[in-house]
């Protein structure tokens, strides 16, 4: 059975409370390779569309079939505030009351063609004396990083030599398993790299980076990351110590927020720094 994972994008455009939705449900588009979620959410609602805040994480699951020819396709969904500017809204749009759900696409509406499960699928790496090495690897990775602070420092990680920049310090967080509510998968990896239990307080935004490069195995990737940052919080405020040792984490500390910016952040870092010192 084929395990696949992707990313939709969905828009709550509210006006005078009540909030636009397209057959029913909030405007959506599955994010492309390569594609930022504007991008993706202004090929449904047009180039005037501006997004906004991070409002909610979902996720679902959907199996067809069984053995070789079967699916289980886990998809993420993202609803992420969006602004209109008056009269642009699609000549086909309903507007509804706002209420405590948000009308999410079903899954089982999502349609999956060919090409998309192609483009899915997880990728396999080139032997080193392929004649296809020199082909990137096309990859989606959704990972999810926290913004946790207390007593006025950034809990941050060392990335260790198994990384494309070793030496410089990300948020604790990563990848996002198949089947995993990214919520759940970011308290997980803060333990594995930290030691530190936390609890998600709040959402904070999506960004997404499409670049080619070398991965810490050699191999060129066609790379699109998409990344989920939340604030958290410390069960308990403790020394952290790297229990995932070996992996791509070698050192963990508390800087102070004033000291962040000069120990050499990643961009995930800067904009967790920056989330941090707006309090």
């Amino acid at each position: 059975m084929s395990a696949l994972q992707r990313v939709a994008v969905h828009v709550a455009v509210e006006a005078g409370g009540r909030l636009l939705v397209l057959d029913d449900a909030l405007p959506w588009a599955l994010l492309a390779h390569g594609e930022t979620p504007l991008a993706a959410a202004r090929r449904v609602l047009g180039p005037d569309l501006d997004l906004g805040e991070l409002l909610a994480v979902h996720d679902g699951r959907r199996t067809d079939g069984e053995g070789v020819f079967g699916l289980d396709l886990h998809t993420v969904h993202l609803v992420l505030a969006g602004t209109l500017p008056d009269g642009s809204a699609p000549a086909v749009a309903q507007w509804i009351p706002v209420s405590d759900d948000w009308p999410l696409v079903a899954d089982d509406r999502v349609a999956l063609d060919p090409a998309e499960r192609v483009r899915l699928s997880p990728a396999v790496d080139s032997a080193p004396d392929s004649t296809s090495a020199d082909v990137p690897v096309v990859r989606q990775r959704l990972a999810c990083y926290a913004v946790v602070v207390a007593d006025g420092s950034l809990l941050l990680t060392r990335l260790s030599t198994k990384t494309p920049s070793p030496g410089r310090w990300t948020l604790p967080g990563g990848g996002v398993d198949h089947g995993e509510h990214p919520l759940e998968a970011v308290v997980r990896e803060v333990h594995e790299e930290t030691g530190m239990a936390v609890r998600v307080t709040g959402l904070a935004e999506i960004g997404a980076e499409h670049f080619t490069g070398r991965s810490p195995r050699g191999v060129l990737e066609d790379f699109h990351a998409v990344r989920i940052l939340v604030r958290a919080e410390p069960l308990e405020v403790l020394d952290p110590v790297v229990l995932d040792v070996g992996g791509s984490t070698d050192l963990a500390r508390w800087v102070p927020l004033g000291e962040a910016d000069d120990i050499g952040l990643v961009g995930v870092a800067q904009r967790g720094l920056h989330i941090a010192l707006q309090g």
